[in-house]
């Protein structure tokens, strides 16, 4: 009963010593180490694209406590705005513009302290009311796509270079570029839309 497994174990190890012996084992070990190499190497360089790109990307903008993460974003990418230490006497309203070529805002008094030449080919997209005295810290993001009731049809509506104005308060604009293409993961196409709510 015992011989059996030890013919066995011969077997293989003869097998295995004939395949060795066949073979130039220098020559497979060579290219065993050049493949595993390759991989290292192919591994690091994908490792520090993607490091790059994260860099590259979140590059925070700030105007006093307001800030918004990118510089870019994609066609229906969402947009956080981080909004840290509001002075308690400082109150006003946050107001998001995208591009409009043919757009003129009618309603000055609403946009109070913003210069009329810095938004004359913008159109308001949303606004956030603030107010330091009732929350100092707070966080909101949206969604630059197509919408039917708000008028946003074509994808020309909202490609191109918004602004991010603060009424009634000192702080500075900010600017960011909704890019003309989606990202590589999003299946929509954006296409334009016809004949649906004020489209």
């Amino acid at each position: 009963m015992e011989k059996k497994p030890q013919i066995k174990r011969f077997l293989i190890k003869s097998k295995v010593f004939r395949y060795f012996k066949k073979y130039n084992t220098m020559v497979d070990l060579k290219i065993i180490i050049a493949v595993i190499a390759i991989i290292v190497v192919v591994g690091i360089v994908i490792g520090g694209v993607i490091e790059f790109n994260s860099e590259k990307e979140i590059q925070w903008r700030t105007s006093g406590p307001f800030a918004i993460e990118k510089y870019e974003y994609y066609l229906g990418e969402k947009i956080f705005l981080q909004v840290n230490k509001i002075p308690k006497d400082v109150s006003g309203e946050i107001i998001f513009f995208r591009p409009a070529p043919d757009g003129i805002n009618k309603n000055p008094k609403e946009f109070e302290g913003i210069p009329k030449e810095l938004i004359s080919k913008k159109v308001k997209f949303m606004s956030v009311v603030f107010d330091g005295k009732n929350k100092q810290n707070f966080n909101r993001f949206f969604e630059p796509g197509l919408n039917e009731w708000k008028g946003i049809c074509d994808r020309n509506d909202v490609v191109g270079e918004w602004i991010v104005a603060f009424s009634g308060t000192q702080y500075k604009e900010m600017y960011f570029t909704v890019l003309n293409y989606s990202m590589p993961a999003d299946p929509r196409i954006f296409e334009p839309l016809v004949g649906i709510g004020t489209c």
